[in-house]
Order: C-alpha cells, then sequence, then structure tokens
C-alpha cells in the first residue's frame, strides 16, 4: 500500500493494482470560498487556500474510485477537484453519501461551483452509514460522521470509509468529523471486528469564530478528539491529514504534533509532507 499526500484531505492511494483519491482539492493557492449558505454573510464562513498543492491532476493518471467525505464545501472538493471526477476517462466512479451522490449526477450546470450537478449519472454512488460496495479486490464500507455541532446544516451529510482488504489490511478514513456517541460506538465496533491497520484522521479543529451561532462551534477534529479516535481503534499507524493550509483551520499543526507525542503516539504516527509518500 502507498499513500502520496497531495494536502488537505486529498490522498493519492494505491492498493495492489487499485487506485484511489480521497477529496481532490486542486485550486491555486489564495483561493478564496464562502463556506456558508447562501443567505449567510460571506464574512462568516470565508476561507483561503494557503498552499501550493504539490502536482497538477494531469499527472496522476487514472483512478479506480474518488472517496469523497462529502461534495458541498471546496476544502474537499474544489473546482479543479471537479473537473478532474467529471473526467469519465480519468475517474471510474465516485463513492460518496446518498446526498452528495444526489448532486454530482445531476446535469452540469452553466456555471460550477461545490454542491451543483456534474453530471456524473451512474458513476455517482450514494451510501448510506453502514452501507458498502466493491471496488477491485476491497470492500468499501461507510461509516457514520458529524461535520460540526448537531444544529449545524447539512451536519450529516458527510462519511467517512473502511477500506478492507481481501486477505490484507483495514484502513479507517475518518471524513470530516467531530466526535459525537454513534462514532465512538462504531469505532469501538470497528476495533472488534478486526484491527485496524491504518488510520487517517481528518483534524484541524476547523471553526468559524465570526459567524454568529458558531463562534465556539468546531466542525472537525481537534487534538484531542482525533487522540481518542485512534485510541478506541487502537490504530497501529495514523497519519493525520486536514490539518493545516486553510484559512479556518483553528488549530495549528505544531498543537496537534505535540499532543500525538504528548499521548504517546509519535512511534505511530506519520506526518506527511506536501507530496511526500508512506509505503506501508
Amino acid at each position: 500500500m502507498e499513500l502520496t499526500y497531495l494536502g488537505t484531505a486529498t490522498l493519492a492511494i494505491r492498493i495492489g493494482e487499485t487506485r484511489f483519491l480521497t477529496d481532490p482539492v486542486f485550486d491555486a493557492l489564495g483561493s478564496t470560498y464562502d463556506f456558508g449558505l447562501w443567505f449567510t454573510p460571506r464574512s462568516w464562513f470565508a476561507s483561503e487556500k494557503r498552499y501550493e498543492t504539490p502536482v497538477s491532476p494531469a499527472s496522476l493518471g487514472r483512478f479506480d474510485a474518488v472517496l469523497l467525505s462529502h461534495d458541498h464545501h471546496a476544502d474537499n472538493l474544489d473546482i479543479a477537484g471537479r473537473a478532474l471526477v467529471a473526467d469519465e476517462a480519468r475517474v471510474a466512479q465516485v463513492i460518496t453519501t446518498v446526498p452528495s451522490a444526489r448532486r454530482l449526477a445531476r446535469p452540469m450546470e452553466s456555471k460550477d461551483a461545490p454542491g451543483r450537478g456534474l453530471g456524473l449519472g451512474t458513476r455517482a454512488v450514494g451510501l448510506a452509514p453502514g452501507a458498502r460496495t466493491r471496488v477491485g479486490p476491497l470492500t468499501i464500507t461507510t461509516v457514520v460522521a458529524r461535520h460540526g455541532p448537531s444544529y449545524a446544516p447539512q451536519v450529516h451529510e458527510v462519511t467517512g470509509f473502511v477500506i478492507d482488504v481481501d486477505d490484507g489490511p483495514r484502513v479507517w478514513i475518518s471524513g470530516d468529523t467531530v466526535m459525537f456517541p454513534a462514532l465512538e460506538a462504531r469505532l469501538a465496533e470497528l476495533r472488534r471486528e478486526r484491527s485496524v491497520d491504518l488510520a487517517v484522521v481528518h483534524c484541524g479543529a476547523v471553526g468559524f469564530p465570526h459567524a454568529l451561532g458558531f463562534r465556539r462551534a468546531r466542525f472537525t477534529f481537534d487534538a484531542t478528539e482525533a487522540i481518542a479516535a485512534c485510541r478506541l481503534l487502537d490504530a497501529k499507524t495514523i497519519v493525520p491529514i486536514h490539518r493545516s493550509g486553510w484559512a479556518h483551520f483553528q488549530q495549528p499543526e505544531s498543537d496537534l504534533r505535540g499532543a500525538f507525542a504528548a499521548a504517546g503516539l509519535e512511534e505511530r504516527t506519520r506526518f506527511l509532507e506536501l507530496g511526500s509518500t508512506l509505503a506501508l
């Protein structure tokens, strides 16, 4: 298995001959987006991409599937990422939530934006939490997630994934989520089923301190929750991603690294640099 880190939550993953891409983000350094709904002031939920993706989408080749946490936020699927997944010659299918698949299946509109149709049709595969599908010799199962406080709009339109390789390793990808009882229970269940060889955790402690009603809300794991999740799974190897590079990420990466070291997980944890590859 090889993982190449391309920034935010974007990983190019090769397991045997099967290739995946997670949450494709390729827009230029300095790109800005509004993560709020249409009626909220832009200043509340605006953010900026603060790194240059180390490769172009054109250099990546073809993928058997994209594993997409959700389609409606640009730090998980931006305009360049959308162009990639829209190209049937480059991406065979997109595995995601039911709402995201429904939106992506719709015809492409004249002006593209996160959350709009991409004309994927049946290439957009929507799975409810706990549902599964096959990609080559691998089973992909969706895992419950919650992208923020329970009162936030579209809070459950997000998913994590478990990849089970036939006679091989198990990988958990958290997706954008906070810790909540249903996820705690599912992680404990995963550990009872079989060992988790690799945990890919979305961190960053995403927040929008200028947004009325959400000033203290958090939308992804902070270090404490990421560590708790990895301990619940007793994961053999941990790869924190979605940890820096955007203005709305509230926890400095140095704090995240320090917390994993203080928790005694430093030897299991791999902080991949942009463009670097981890072979397992």
